[in-house]
């Protein structure tokens, strides 16, 4: 080959390459590799927006039945039985003065009269008239759910201090309240029943029926002796004529009891309860007991340890006074099923400032249905407060012992029960 035969060999294959770069490189049977090209952090999918399937129920009516929690007798429709129904607002707190409903039990179950969504937080008031066996009437208790759902528990509030699991919120005059479910009785779970009507189920409010007046016996003793006693039920008028015993010490010191005893089965006394003011203020009543004697040297100390505390009334000038609330659980005024009230509670006299041989009056008063704080300041009462709000009936239609503590000449009068004793020589 000459030289101008290597220039048209070079031509040809520069002239072949370019031809090839342009129209492409003909298959030959190899795949190329695919490159790996480094991404970002892959970024979720945004969910879907839920949509409920058909035939789920997100508001229903509510339906409950009410019944006697020691027999279980249900509370037939027609009877006079409430339950006043209030919901929390986005802060969950509760406005006792703007009530969803108050329903009257006229049918069983009874249902409310509007529908309740899921999520919703529900504070309920539920009360009878209903008199069981040896009862007057029931007291009313309430109930909270923190957020309807099926499954959600029912709870209510504490048996023996239920404004503990209050909270206050004052603004002005307006009061509005929230619920720690934590202190609550979980008694029942919301169940719901699909159908033609859906509704949420309560399932049973059970409440104590109040022991009547004819099935109360209360008295004080000594060493077992009864010295002063009433069972009349029908004045709870204590006279002289009436003591049994006069009790005389034969120590410095004396355990006196003051009892009350049922003579019915199934019925409780003394139920701490709740009502709202008209400014929507709620405030607790409790059973109280109180005790005054004319012994005004007597050592309080000893009375303070058993639980009593002093009592201030204006005018009670020749006697000194006490009184003791009532706790149902601890002093024996709920008994089991077939049960009966047993309160007995210490009364320790120490007679040492007082003079020796010599004869000493008391007297006492059992009460349902008192404030705590106006009975400290000497303030008793035979009526029941007014209620407001979400609910305007509480069962109980009157006190069971209709004598509270009043003064006359500067002593204790109008009292239930009148006794004496002599101190320690």
């Amino acid at each position: 080959m000459d030289k101008n035969d290597y220039k048209m060999l070079i031509i040809i294959i520069i002239g072949g390459f370019a031809a090839a770069m342009f129209f492409g490189v003909p298959n030959l049977g190899i795949t190329p590799t695919t490159p790996i090209i480094p991404t970002g952090p892959t970024q979720p999918t945004p969910p879907a927006a839920t949509i409920p399937p058909s035939g789920v129920i997100t508001s229903a009516k509510a339906q409950w039945l009410i019944r006697d929690i020691l027999t279980k007798t249900v509370t037939a429709a027609g009877d006079t039985a409430y339950v006043g129904i209030v919901k929390a607002d986005a802060s969950g707190y509760f406005n006792l003065l703007t009530p969803m409903e108050e329903t009257e039990f006229d049918a069983a179950p009874d249902t409310s009269a509007i529908t309740y969504s899921t999520g919703d937080e529900l504070l309920l008031a539920v009360s009878s008239d209903n008199d069981p066996t040896g009862g007057s009437e029931t007291y009313p208790r309430w109930f909270y759910i923190a957020s309807l759902n099926a499954g959600a528990p029912i709870k209510a509030l504490p048996l023996t201090n239920p404004i503990s699991a209050l909270t206050e919120s004052v603004s002005g005059s307006n009061y509005k309240y929230k619920v720690s479910g934590a202190t609550c009785e979980t008694v029942g779970t919301v169940q719901l029943l699909s159908g033609t009507t859906p509704y949420w189920d309560f399932g049973y409010f059970e409440l104590y029926g109040r022991a009547a007046k004819d099935y109360l016996i209360e008295q004080i003793t000594n060493k077992g002796v009864v010295g002063c006693t009433v069972n009349d039920g029908a004045t709870w008028v204590d006279t002289n004529a009436e003591i049994s015993a006069n009790f005389t010490f034969t120590s410095d010191q004396e355990d006196l009891y003051f009892e009350l005893v049922g003579e019915a089965a199934n019925v409780a006394y003394g139920l701490p309860t709740l009502a709202v003011t008209a400014s929507g203020q709620v405030k607790q009543y409790n059973a109280v007991l109180v005790w005054t004697t004319d012994a005004t040297g007597i050592d309080p100390q000893p009375l303070i340890d058993d639980g009593w505390k002093q009592l201030d009334k204006v005018g009670l000038t020749g006697d000194v006074a006490f009184y003791y609330v009532i706790d149902p659980v601890r002093d024996g005024c709920i008994p089991a099923s077939g049960g009966i009230i047993s309160l007995k509670v210490p009364l320790t006299v120490s007679d040492s400032g007082l003079t020796a041989s010599t004869e000493y009056e008391f007297e006492g008063w059992v009460l349902d249905w008192q404030n705590a704080v106006n009975v400290a300041g000497g303030i008793t009462t035979t009526s029941l407060p007014s209620y407001n709000g979400f609910i305007s009936e509480v069962g109980c239609d009157t006190i069971v012992q209709p004598l509270a503590l009043t003064v006359s000449s500067g002593s204790a009068a109008t009292m239930q029960l009148l006794g004496h004793f002599t101190t320690n020589a």
